[in-house]
């Protein structure tokens, strides 16, 4: 499937390459519109691509471990019995905890992740005795 699609789109862009260079009238415009259309669109992706990279690099994600690791010490000082919906909760923060690849992270934030997970798997497991 995945070779099929390739090839759908080698030949999209060898059709539009050919009537960009050779088309005559209508067809070269349109070809054209087309090459600066998606060359817009290349760089619309790059400055989206650009802006997460900088979100990340002024350590968005460093807030995001410490207002988890909060609520985290937050649920553990709580000595009133909790509800199923925090065990709901910490369910769903364990499955998009696990979801984040550690391979795109620092040192730092890869340990702290870890940490994270290993703390939401204590208390999902101190809740259940």
């Amino acid at each position: 499937m995945r070779k099929l699609i390739f090839t759908l789109i080698l030949i999209l862009a060898g059709y539009v390459g050919y009537m960009y260079f050779f088309g005559k009238g209508d067809d070269k415009a349109k070809a054209q519109i087309i090459v600066h259309e998606t060359r817009d669109l290349g760089k619309a992706v790059g400055d989206f691509l650009s802006k997460q990279k900088e979100k990340y690099d002024d350590g968005e994600f460093d807030r995001l471990i410490d207002k988890v690791s909060n609520s985290l010490e937050k649920l553990k000082s709580d000595s009133g019995e909790k509800g199923e919906e925090v065990k709901d909760n910490l369910r769903d923060l364990q499955k998009e905890l696990k979801q984040i690849d550690p391979e795109k992270l620092n040192d730092e934030n890869r340990k702290a992740l870890e940490k994270l997970i290993k703390d939401v798997d204590e208390q999902l497991s101190a809740d259940n005795q």
